[in-house]
């Protein structure tokens, strides 16, 4: 199985699915969960692409872009490793809610597009548009909130304003969220998230 840690709620059967950014570990967006919602359980996955010493969810290509045949590929291990993880710790498969910052936010937008059926609901911090070709998929069910930095010199703030209309004409519901700062994830931003969530599933 995938490198992950497991903390379970016994207040829900609901967990969030936490998804790092460049070079990060499965634990690094547990405050984030906790900020948005303590009740849930969160289930954290380390990437296991490793790129100059760091761990991803997915290849890149040498020009720096997105390698589609990669994240492809390991879209489909992650959804494999759900389902042995949905066998093996106490959480409910279709209600999973994701949180993913960089790499783990472009990780997301893959994974529902996959398999939307089991997500309830993403946070995507600072994604980019990872997939330029796809699998028409129907988001209805899903609420999606996104944030990008307007001076984000590794990600264009166009991309999450392009991402948020490619989401809605599947039929998610998209609120973009954007800050005057760069590609790191700001309190203000958590502050935000939370304040959707909030208003959206309490």
């Amino acid at each position: 199985m995938l490198k992950h840690f497991f903390h379970n709620s016994s207040e829900s059967d609901q967990v969030f699915l936490l998804l790092h950014g460049t070079g990060g570990r499965e634990t690094d967006l547990l405050s984030v969960a906790g900020k948005v919602d303590v009740s849930l359980s969160v289930l954290g996955v380390r990437g296991d692409v490793i790129e100059d010493g760091r761990f991803r969810y997915f290849s890149r290509k040498i020009d720096g872009s997105i390698d589609e045949e990669s994240i492809r590929a390991k879209t489909i291990d992650l959804l494999d490793f759900l389902n042995q993880a949905a066998s093996i710790y106490p959480f409910n498969k279709k209600n999973i809610h994701l949180i993913g910052y960089s790499n783990g936010a472009n990780m997301a937008v893959s994974l529902i597009l996959h398999q939307p059926e089991i997500f309830k609901s993403a946070i995507l911090l600072h994604p980019s548009h990872p997939l330029k070709s796809f699998k028409e998929a129907r988001l209805d069910a899903l609420d999606i909130f996104i944030t990008a930095g307007a001076r984000d010199q590794m990600v264009l703030p166009s991309e999450a304003v392009q991402l948020k209309s490619h989401l809605t004409n599947l039929g998610a519901r998209v609120s973009l969220h954007m800050t005057d700062y760069g590609h790191e994830i700001r309190d203000s931003e958590i502050t935000e998230a939370t304040k959707w969530w909030n208003k959206t599933f309490k």
